[in-house]
């Protein structure tokens, strides 16, 4: 009798314990998201708000939306075209970084060459190097070829730091797949670059999208290579964004207008894409 009261007494710790340990999980999953909820809440409230209402102090979390600045950016500091420039700028770097990618990642993890690791690192060493070391000799180069200001050059020159980090991406997921495929692939007569295409690629499309989503990611957010490389005919949402805040002139609503403009696309491309980057954190080259 004492041995069952003794039992029933541990059982309501435990249980009592675990409603505890769940509470805290609960509190700091709460607090964690919120602070990473509220620069987004600042951003979108701050774009919506009057001008002279922004910096007011205490803050205003009621107020009545006003969209006329994203009406002034639109139609003054012309936001569709640099919107359209890191489209391109980001999506043609991105295509050539995962084709160039998957080439050599293929090739490094399914032929055996002498130093082939030496070339791996040095790969992923590129992607190391600071972006500010590369922008005056790339600068001097695109001026005698006549790149500067162009979305191909801003494109070549986003690609010497996201081909490398592609390549060592899509590195991890072609060690997962296993050789026997591509031999049996072989076999039934389909040629390398075949059984590239066909059968290895479409195994690992969820890492390819991973790869694809932190390309987009560094390129859309460039702002060295943009600002340093370009003046207003292939110039990104960065360099936009930077012009609102002068020595003697600050636009913050313009500001805060730009800048849900700029994050809204990559916020719903994390959104919809989430499977996959949460994959490529447990598999593959990050894991």
């Amino acid at each position: 009798m004492q041995r069952k009261k003794f039992k029933t007494q541990d059982m309501r710790y435990i249980k009592s314990m675990r409603c505890i340990n769940r509470a805290i999980a609960y509190f700091i999953l709460i607090a964690a998201s919120i602070i990473a909820i509220f620069p987004i809440y600042w951003l979108l409230s701050s774009a919506l708000k009057a001008a002279k209402d922004i910096w007011i102090m205490p803050p205003i979390f009621l107020f009545k939306p006003d969209f006329s600045h994203f009406v002034t950016v639109i139609k003054e500091r012309s936001l569709f075209k640099y919107f359209v420039n890191s489209l391109i700028v980001s999506s043609g770097s991105t295509g050539i970084a995962l084709f160039l990618g998957s080439l050599a990642a293929y090739a490094l993890t399914r032929y055996s060459m002498k130093g082939g690791k030496h070339i791996a690192f040095w790969i992923i060493s590129l992607r190391m190097m600071p972006p500010i070391v590369v922008i005056l000799p790339l600068y001097i180069l695109f001026t005698r070829v006549g790149l500067v200001d162009t979305h191909i050059g801003l494109i070549l020159a986003h690609i010497t730091l996201t081909l490398p980090f592609a390549v060592w991406m899509l590195m991890g997921f072609f060690k997962e797949i296993p050789l026997a495929i591509d031999e049996a692939a072989l076999i039934d007569g389909c040629t390398t670059m075949g059984v590239l295409f066909k059968v290895v690629l479409p195994l690992i499309r969820g890492g390819l999208v991973a790869t694809a989503v932190f390309c987009i990611l560094w390129s859309w957010n460039d702002f060295i290579f943009a600002f340093s490389l370009t003046t207003t005919d292939a110039a990104t949402l960065p360099v936009l964004i930077s012009g609102f805040l002068g020595d003697y002139v600050w636009e913050w609503s313009s500001f805060y207008a730009t800048g849900v403009v700029a994050a809204a696309p990559i916020m719903l491309l994390a959104l919809f894409t989430q499977k996959y980057l949460v994959r490529a954190m447990t598999f593959g080259a990050v894991k």
